[in-house]
């Protein structure tokens, strides 16, 4: 008597011709598919490569331009001047090494402030306007925006200067903090020789923003003002 196959077993043997048929109809293919495999292995190997390198890169960056800055800070806190070629050469040097991370901007922006120190006053705008267009809504675009900002109510364009500061304590234009732009108005009316506008923007700042790092200065300068 022959054996009885059940719905069960039917479906294994389906499963197992069905995979014969694969194994049969793709075997000759193996070869091409280990390339891809390899190729794609190489890929992924290349890839971790370079991420391993450029954060390396990114890190000895970072340690060079830290030894940069101290050196300017040493050089600056001499008499608030000091000798700023050495670290003026380190700033170039981590713009010719590394001038498309942000260290490299960074150092633009440091060797900005020294042009600025020298009179250099297009060539460090010029960088420092790129600075900003670069980097809109970082920090370093704000530091940059906060030199544009004093190059230019020294410049004499308080007028203007101002007019742009209002937006940005109302919210209007997000450049700069509030708290900085608050700070700054009372500075551009300071030196406008408007000394009851520019109480009335260091007392808002106290009043509004007593955390802020620039409350300090801006005792300061409500007590030189009276």
């Amino acid at each position: 008597m022959g054996r009885r196959i059940t719905r069960k077993q039917m479906k294994q043997d389906e499963f197992v011709s069905t995979m014969d048929q694969l194994i049969r109809r793709f075997g000759g293919y193996w070869k091409p598919a280990l390339a891809v495999l390899c190729a794609l292995l190489v890929v992924v190997f290349i890839w971790w490569t370079i991420g391993q390198w450029s954060d390396s890169r990114e890190d000895a960056a970072s340690a060079r331009l830290a030894e940069v800055i101290t050196a300017y800070q040493e050089a600056v806190a001499e008499n608030g001047t000091g000798d700023l070629a050495e670290a003026e050469a380190g700033f170039a040097e981590v713009i010719e090494e590394y001038g498309r991370t942000s260290q490299g901007d960074i150092a633009r922006l440091f060797q900005a402030r020294i042009e600025l120190g020298r009179g250099e006053t297009d060539t460090a705008r010029a960088a420092l306007v790129r600075l900003v267009h670069r980097h809109k809504d970082d920090a370093l675009g704000r530091l940059a925006s906060l030199d544009l900002v004093r190059l230019r109510t020294a410049s004499g364009q308080g007028a203007e200067v101002a007019v742009e500061l209002e937006k940005m304590v109302v919210g209007r234009n997000t450049q700069l903090p509030r708290d900085v732009a608050l700070f700054e108005l009372g500075e551009v009316f300071v030196a406008e020789q408007k000394p009851d506008q520019a109480r009335e923007y260091f007392q808002k700042l106290v009043d509004e923003f007593p955390e802020s790092g620039y409350v300090t200065q801006a005792r300061k300068r409500l007590g030189e003002l009276g």
